[in-house]
């Protein structure tokens, strides 16, 4: 389509609805029990902003006064600390378990043991983590305090750009998920995520622009490989590589090079008959540029690792648009299974901004309710001996009638998964309430914090990880004071 061509139906499209507006019934049109609305002129032609901030300001303040960080040469993770050194979050809810203790009581047990053991913490979420974001911050703040290194686990391929490292991966690799384009064999890695190699692509088109600036097909031929590939660059240094796999039908390969001098690092067979194994690959040096070549029949590949081998990792599970409950179709011996392997102590759900345009009542409240019970529980019925730490949806904005406001249903969503994650035995972090609450989203555009669809910036990540992790520290310092945190 040519570019005036555009631009005419836009023009025409938007006259149109003007016209409409002008003749539509002051009363709207009733249609039995249904009510047909339009927006009046005058909105239309209000091209204003208007503002709902207001009650947002004193919350704005204290979140800018303050003083982020705590004074690390006066804390001693095996030390009894000062209970001033960190005041109770408003945010933060760590509920009483039913052994006495709390959610997080056994998460901290195993913090105790970081300086002789790796003890991992899986993050899920949706497009607010994806490609590391929020979660590379929380593992540099952890990591300085309880020690560790590398970024975590790695998919193969993504949709977005990571910020702990740059990935380049082979067109011949497939990527599944629990979300988009599921496996048929339903083997996923906890994230929700795994990953083939195949010999050939068939032939495709895809859109591109041409010289004159019109959308135009592009034929792409079919291709044949000899290999899969992965180049990577990490941003942090780490002390083990691992790869993530499942069952292989038939032995496959891989090779592991230095990427800027091509010296072969280590090389490997892939034959394991296990539905999920984490090799340790017997690196002769551990550089940050990496190449990985995959040949033979391909298993599933779930993904790769960079760790420390003693202190704490962070391991990101990213899937944009994903509400949360594709992760159910995981099967629950599978999922304990893999968090039993990876020694996971500590889940992170973070959930929520996805459904939010589309809970409108009762009913679909409800069913989201239902929802996250079950996803709550599912990782709950994984890791008895863990914890898992829920962060509730923060505020989201649309556009109604000539400004913006919060989605009516936000506070609501919010209520549903803080009811379901304590039932559970789950600890809570209210996004909502440390945002400010309805239409906060607006103020925080305001300041360069998030987007109005409530997407953080990176001076918004900060503020968000800086309380959770002052919020968690609280917590764990009252247990290292008391034997347990008590509860709220």
């Amino acid at each position: 389509m040519k570019r005036f061509q555009v631009f005419a139906i836009i023009i025409l499209t938007g006259a149109m609805l003007l016209v409409a507006s002008c003749f539509w019934p002051k009363d709207n049109i009733v249609v039995g029990e249904r009510i047909i609305r339009f927006i009046p002129k005058e909105e239309i032609l209000d091209f204003k902003v208007k503002d709902n901030t207001q009650n947002v300001d004193s919350v704005i303040a204290m979140l800018e006064s303050r003083a982020y960080g705590i004074n690390e040469k006066a804390i001693r993770r095996n030390s009894i600390l000062d209970e001033s050194v960190f005041s109770e979050s408003d945010y933060f809810v760590n509920p009483k378990s039913d052994g006495g203790g709390t959610a997080l009581d056994n998460f901290f047990r195993y913090l105790q043991k970081s300086d002789s053991s790796l003890i991992r913490i899986g993050h899920f979420g949706d497009s607010q983590i994806e490609g590391d974001r929020i979660t590379s911050l929380l593992r540099i703040m952890f990591q300085d305090k309880f020690g560790g290194s590398g970024v975590g686990y790695v998919p193969l391929d993504d949709v977005t750009s990571p910020v702990s490292y740059t990935r380049s991966s082979s067109p011949n690799w497939v990527r599944y998920t629990v979300f988009h384009n599921r496996s048929a064999k339903g083997l996923y890695c906890p994230g929700g995520t795994v990953f083939r190699y195949r010999f050939a692509t068939p032939e495709s088109t895809r859109d591109s622009i041409g010289s004159n600036g019109d959308t135009i097909k592009i034929k792409v031929p079919a291709c044949s490989y000899s290999n899969a590939t992965v180049f990577l660059k990490l941003f942090r240094g780490y002390s083990v590589a691992k790869l993530w796999y499942g069952k292989a039908t038939e032995p496959a390969e891989l090779k592991v090079y230095n990427s800027k001098t091509n010296e072969l690092l280590a090389e490997v067979v892939l034959d394991s008959d296990d539905p999920f194994n984490v090799m340790k690959l017997p690196l002769k040096s551990n550089p940050v540029t990496l190449k990985f070549v995959f040949t033979g029949p391909s298993p599933e590949i779930y993904g790769l690792s960079f760790d420390p081998v003693v202190g704490v990792q962070f391991d990101n599970y990213g899937l944009r648009g994903h509400s949360g409950d594709g992760l159910l179709t995981i099967s629950s011996d599978l999922l304990k299974a893999e968090l039993i392997k990876l020694n996971d102590k500590l889940v992170i759900l973070q959930f929520g901004g996805n459904v939010t345009p589309y809970v409108k009542n009762e009913a679909s409240l409800n069913n989201i309710k239902n929802s996250y019970d079950r996803l709550y529980q599912h990782f709950r019925k994984a890791m008895p001996d863990a914890s898992v730490l829920v962060i509730g949806v923060n505020d989201v904005a649309r556009s109604v009638g000539g400004t913006y406001a919060s989605y009516p249903m936000v506070s609501r969503i919010r209520d549903a998964q803080k009811e379901v994650a304590l039932k559970n035995g789950c600890a809570f972090f209210d996004l909502y309430q440390l945002m400010g609450g309805e239409n906060s989203v607006l103020a925080w555009n305001k300041k360069g914090w998030a987007s109005r669809d409530g997407h953080y910036s990176d001076k918004g990540r900060e503020i968000v990880v800086n309380e959770l992790y002052l919020a968690i520290m609280g917590e764990y310092n009252k247990f290292l004071i008391h034997g347990t945190t008590a509860g709220k």
